[in-house]
């Protein structure tokens, strides 16, 4: 796909409320390559910002991630979107890891801004092939 398609193509995407997709050229850089950036609503997630009262997050804030994506190997445009959506997948999982607390203590195991978070969520990985071989099993019985 020639980059200037694949820009083009991330800029007519539309998403959730509160999402806004631009790209650009980002092969002086990496050959073939654009960068997505992705503006989002989100929840401040700071301890801080935590309110037991209010039942959990309520502060919204306005951030963005950027990711770099291969196009020059692709040949349609639902590749294209198939990426895109791994890297919103990612960016989803990010902010779970940040607002995953532990009761009281507010302890957030898997926070991507700290080097704890970090090492427990690799050292956590197998956890995902067990869930996805686990769950299979678990969903059959009697009764």
């Amino acid at each position: 796909m020639e980059v200037a398609t694949a820009v083009r193509l991330v800029h007519g995407l539309v998403f959730f409320p509160g999402f806004k997709f631009t790209a650009r050229d980002h092969t002086a850089r990496f050959e073939g390559t654009i960068m997505v950036r992705v503006d989002y609503d989100a929840f401040n997630t700071d301890r801080e910002a935590f309110h037991m009262s209010a039942g959990g997050y309520d502060e919204a804030i306005k951030t963005r991630a950027e990711f770099p994506i291969m196009v020059g190997d692709l040949n349609t445009d639902l590749r294209l979107y198939r990426r895109l959506f791994c890297c919103l997948m990612s960016l989803y999982e990010h902010e779970a890891r940040e607002a995953l607390r532990v009761g009281e203590t507010l302890w957030a195991p898997f926070h991507p801004h700290n080097q704890g978070g970090i090492i427990r969520w690799n050292e956590t990985q197998d956890e995902v092939e067990n869930m996805r071989v686990l769950r299979t099993d678990l969903t059959f019985g009697i009764g």
